[in-house]
């Protein structure tokens, strides 16, 4: 369990709830999405995907126009307020009686969810990142991390029991009334922030009121400035932004021949919309149980006494393992196994770890350069891996042959995953120094 000082309590608090909202309104309609995308075809997948990342191209830049003019409390309330308008529009177009209008709103909400999924969670990390310290980073955002997966688990288990009961469009109205508490609870944390960066009185048991604001604190009712292209010119002119964006082009390459095959698999084996529905629930609950013992035992320890570079390739070493074992059977039962061990080291180590990795860099990254990572970065590797796997199965390349081709390419990433832990390891300790 990650120790906890008395001036960053409330912060923490805050910020476990405001992740927990977060996280439950996306996994409350992610089984939504996992569906919609199956019942739109399995064929439209790879255009899906595409078409995810041609949205981000354009939401990137109105969102970097965002970071330039508003002070962080007022981008977060924008962001999220946008999201929860967004639900009340779906939920007004399933009410149409039009096959045609149906097809095109569950294709418009399958792109609409993986776009919200990752700027909402790349606007909360960027919150934290430019609130805590690399110190404080690795000892508390896996703890922070478990109250994301509290509220996944919450999630699931409420789609998992309802979708029976009410409709797909009823569904989608209860995220919208989540995101907006979960921004109360982001308001009362940049309250608390000033304390993060308080300094201790003699005893080291009750900080004292802070003589001067830390940066972040400051700047919180201060645009970020800077140019609308800044962030996407820094991630090119920096190896390190650079290396990140590489570790996380693996992650999507093989996350989303992972996601080809879990489609595939799930459409053959199981007919019903309403008992696909309860499988992706019951698996993102399975997944999310794991990852949560995973996120309160192990994630600080690992961070605190392996350091980065281990907690970044213990995913790759998970994937390797797991392609061994899709290319010898391709059940569900085996893919459920995998998805559930690749998922819960990924949320429980590797994500946590992978935002410490900004809390090196300077506030403009945090928010901009990040946020194009976070999403064009994330969503280009789900475009060109889906259509790579999209030609190669159409030139009549196996599923199989595609797992043993991935082999070498989770070696790289291990390796790559090494390399970016020590540059960071590097950076917190130049930062430390100045």
């Amino acid at each position: 369990m990650s120790r906890i000082e008395s001036r960053e309590f409330a912060c923490v608090g805050w910020a476990f709830a405001w992740f927990f909202f977060v996280l439950l309104s996306y996994f409350a309609i992610r089984p939504i999405r996992e569906t919609m995308g199956i019942e739109g075809g399995t064929q439209q997948l790879p255009h899906l995907f595409l078409i995810t990342f041609l949205a981000m191209l354009v939401t990137v830049p109105i969102y970097s126009l965002l970071v330039i003019r508003l002070p962080r409390r007022w981008l977060v309330r924008v962001v999220y307020h946008f999201f929860a308008i967004c639900l009340l529009v779906f939920w007004a177009l399933l009410q149409v009686k039009s096959s045609l209008v149906s097809v095109w709103t569950a294709r418009v909400i399958f792109v609409w969810v993986n776009v919200f999924a990752l700027f909402a969670t790349s606007v909360f990390w960027s919150v934290l990142a430019d609130l805590f310290t690399s110190e404080q980073a690795k000892r508390l955002f896996g703890l922070i991390a478990a109250g994301g997966t509290a509220g996944a688990i919450a999630g699931s288990l409420f789609t998992a029991l309802l979708a029976r009961q009410f409709s797909t469009s009823t569904l989608l109205l209860v995220p919208a009334v989540l995101l907006e508490v979960g921004l109360v609870c982001a308001w009362k944390l940049e309250l608390n922030s000033a304390k993060l960066h308080s300094t201790k009185t003699n005893t080291g048991s009750v900080p004292s009121p802070p003589t001067i604001q830390s940066a972040s604190v400051a700047t919180s009712d201060s645009p970020t400035g800077g140019g609308l292209w800044t962030g996407i010119v820094q991630v090119v002119q920096s190896p390190y932004l650079a290396s990140i964006c590489l570790f996380l082009f693996f992650v999507q390459l093989l996350g989303t021949q992972l996601y080809l095959q879990q489609a595939n698999i799930v459409n053959q084996a199981i007919e019903s919309t309403a008992d696909r529905i309860r499988l992706f629930a019951s698996l993102d609950l399975g997944v999310q149980l794991l990852t949560l013992l995973v996120q309160t035992v192990l994630t600080g320890a690992v961070l605190r006494r392996f350091g980065i570079s281990v907690a970044l390739a213990i995913l790759p070493i998970v994937y390797g393992i797991g392609f061994m074992v899709l290319a010898n059977t391709q059940s569900l039962d085996a893919l459920v196994m995998l998805v559930i061990a690749t998922r819960a080291s990924g949320y429980g180590i590797t994500v946590p770890a992978r935002e410490v990795l900004f809390t090196v860099v300077n506030r403009e990254q945090k928010y901009k350069s990040k946020n194009f990572i976070d999403t064009v970065v994330l969503r280009g590797g789900d475009a060109i891996a889906a259509q790579v796997f999209r030609g190669l199965q159409a030139i009549g390349v196996s599923m199989t042959a595609l797992n043993w081709y991935a082999l070498p390419v989770t070696a790289i990433w291990f390796v790559g995953a090494w390399r970016l832990g020590q540059r960071q390891e590097r950076l917190a300790t130049k930062k430390n120094e100045s």
